[in-house]
């Protein structure tokens, strides 16, 4: 099944942690061995992170970057870069002309049903067309572990927040196995390069690791709880990170992030 997202993103507080998110985008880059794409797509382009470094690198390609936040995409026209803005859902979306690159950072985990996805994203490319995309895993990590205990305990008395459909929601693993996107993708492709990073995010401010996922991983939380809800999350879930992380003597927080790569060239 492939599940939709219609509500809008924080583009200013997207931006906060722009030096750390751009970091994943140069490495997938680099392992990206096109010399020369006529058109690129940055799916999930959102304020621009990726489709700066994108027309640095090709800046004669015809470039396009499509997301469904129209105020990410407000912030991305700002860019002094040569490019295309497209408002669109990518369940929705399909190019107007075939790709030679299809580069998709950090959106691909917010859809279920890849099994399905990733083929079609193949067929929108030109032979020797290649799809990069990087992925958060971050269903086994400590924070958002700490969100899914706030939701089955976090209302009064100790008693779930939100519907039984959210925490099932926020509980599964859209994300497949490393092996399994080999057995998805090798059929389908010429060269073929997955790997897995975990890298140690360093970060400031008085509640970091809430201000980085509350943008992203907590989005469908925040949307699906009344306000009286939301306070009651944001208190109980905030009690619980700065419990687990703890800044350190130096002032700086520190928390993992894992990551999912994937160069599939057809």
């Amino acid at each position: 099944m492939i599940t939709r997202r219609t509500t809008d993103w924080d583009a200013k507080a997207y931006q906060q942690f722009s030096r750390l998110r751009q970091r994943p985008v140069n490495e997938l880059l680099d392992r990206i061995e096109l010399h020369n794409p006529q058109r690129i797509y940055d799916l999930g382009c959102g304020t621009g992170i990726a489709t700066q470094l994108l027309a640095k690198r090709w800046p004669r390609a015809h470039l396009q970057g499509v997301d469904s936040s129209a105020q990410m995409l407000d912030e991305a026209r700002c860019l002094p870069i040569r490019a295309l803005w497209k408002h669109c859902d990518l369940l929705d979306w399909q190019p107007e002309q075939p790709a030679d690159l299809l580069f998709a950072a950090a959106v691909l985990h917010f859809i279920e049903g890849h099994e399905k996805l990733l083929p079609r994203l193949l067929g929108y490319l030109n032979p020797g067309g290649c799809l990069a995309a990087h992925m958060p895993d971050w269903r086994d990590a400590l924070w958002y572990r700490l969100m899914l205990d706030t939701l089955e305990n976090g209302g009064p008395g100790g008693t779930p927040l939100g519907t039984p459909e959210l925490r099932q929601r926020m509980a599964a693993r859209p994300l497949l196995a490393l092996e399994d996107y080999y057995r998805l993708l090798a059929p389908m492709t010429t060269s073929l390069d997955i790997w897995e990073t975990e890298q140690l995010q360093v970060v400031d401010g008085k509640s970091p690791v809430y201000d980085w996922v509350k943008v992203s991983a907590l989005r469908p939380v925040m949307q699906a709880l009344s306000s009286a809800q939301q306070a009651r999350f944001i208190y109980h879930y905030l009690m619980r990170v700065h419990e687990h992380y703890p800044q350190e003597e130096d002032g700086h927080t520190l928390f993992a992030f894992k990551r999912i790569f994937i160069v599939a060239t057809v």
